[in-house]
């Protein structure tokens, strides 16, 4: 594909139709809207996770005009779009809510007690700023030792708690007690010392981290680039988190892969196409690729697997890294000894995949 036609493509790409637009449209998501209900609504569909959720904020990289950037110095990301996403403990994102500066949110940032109240059939607790309203009053810092808690219980039943480390952290919670825990601290000469903790500090550190995951994985190997258009941002930074979470099902399901092996087989898997080298006008042609990986098939000898099921439908095979091992089926066609953990899920065969040799891409494209 030519620059220009990808272009074109790229100018042309809209998630909703513009001519329907109302009037007296007040959405400032419109032209996103039917893909972030799609998402939302698969997310929760197709994968349930672990029960242990986590609601945080999460940046996308933005730096020209719109309505809709922030700015926030304590991320990674200081400016650009903030979205409040609903995580498990592994960083899969069942919900995601682009911010527009009207929403209550579960974060620090909004809770207060009431909050804690109006949750119904749902355990929750979180981190909370002492000038909240409803907030009781507790010892002060100076009055606390290091490792020391205080805590009082609001009269609907919800558990504030004080504790103080190297500086003092307050919490809030419907379902702790107050059961007491340690935790490991390093001093300066990296000695690893217990200090006491109520329960909720050691679940909140537990379970609280899915959405930083989750933007840990996003960026690693992300699809953004820039534009002058303001939603094409969100847009790349959906699709990162449908890799994301695609993964994520993935090594639920099949056990362990790198996640930049994982996306180029997806992304294999939507082109389903071998490469074809890009015509050049002019004198001089470029030359065509040649095929790195050679098979020296032995006369009369076959594949274990049919053609068809060979050439088939390539988003329907997928690696899956076993405990056992097995003789890779290339290697053994070129009498080379090798016996790896990848196996095809639909050929159900061994075949080698790392990152000196791939012997199943050589295995589906090559006759």
């Amino acid at each position: 594909m030519t620059r220009n036609r990808f272009d074109l493509i790229l100018t042309n790409l809209h998630l909703n139709d513009n001519t329907l637009i109302p009037k007296d449209n007040k959405d400032k998501l419109y032209k996103l809207k039917p893909l972030i209900d799609y998402l939302n609504e698969k997310f929760q569909l197709v994968y349930h996770g672990t029960n242990q959720l986590s609601i945080d904020e999460s940046m996308i990289l933005f730096k020209g005009r719109s309505t809709l950037k922030q700015y926030n110095p304590m991320k990674p990301i200081k400016r650009g779009y903030k979205l409040w996403c609903l995580a498990d403990q592994k960083g899969y994102i069942k919900k995601f809510q682009v911010y527009q500066g009207k929403d209550e949110q579960l974060e620090n940032e909004f809770k207060d007690c009431g909050l804690g109240e109006r949750i119904e059939n749902s355990l929750a607790c979180g981190t909370i700023r002492a000038h909240r309203k409803g907030i009781p009053i507790l010892h002060d810092d100076s009055k606390l030792a290091r490792g020391s808690t205080d805590y009082k219980i609001t009269d609907s039943g919800i558990g504030v708690f004080k504790w103080k480390d190297t500086k003092s952290v307050l919490l809030a919670s419907n379902y702790h007690g107050t059961e007491k825990t340690t935790v490991l601290r390093k001093n300066k000469q990296g000695v690893s010392t217990e200090i006491p903790c109520p329960q909720i500090i050691k679940d909140y550190n537990n379970y609280m981290g899915g959405v930083d995951h989750a933007d840990q994985l996003r960026v690693t190997y992300g699809v953004d680039r820039r534009s002058k258009k303001w939603w094409h941002r969100l847009f790349w930074g959906m699709i990162d988190i449908l890799f994301v979470n695609a993964y994520i099902i993935y090594k639920d399901l099949n056990g362990q892969m790198t996640l930049l092996e994982f996306r180029r087989i997806v992304v294999q898997g939507l082109i389903n196409k071998k490469e074809q080298p890009t015509p050049v006008r002019g004198l001089f042609q470029r030359k065509p690729k040649e095929n790195k990986g050679q098979i020296n098939r032995p006369r009369g000898k076959n594949w274990s697997v049919p053609n068809d099921v060979r050439f088939g439908n390539r988003g329907i095979h997928w690696i899956k890294y076993l405990d056992e091992r097995g003789r890779c089926e290339v290697c053994s066609m070129n009498q080379i000894q090798s016996r790896p953990r990848s196996k095809c899920t639909h050929c159900g065969i061994f075949l080698c995949s790392n990152e000196k040799k791939n012997c199943f891409n050589i295995f589906h494209d090559i006759k």
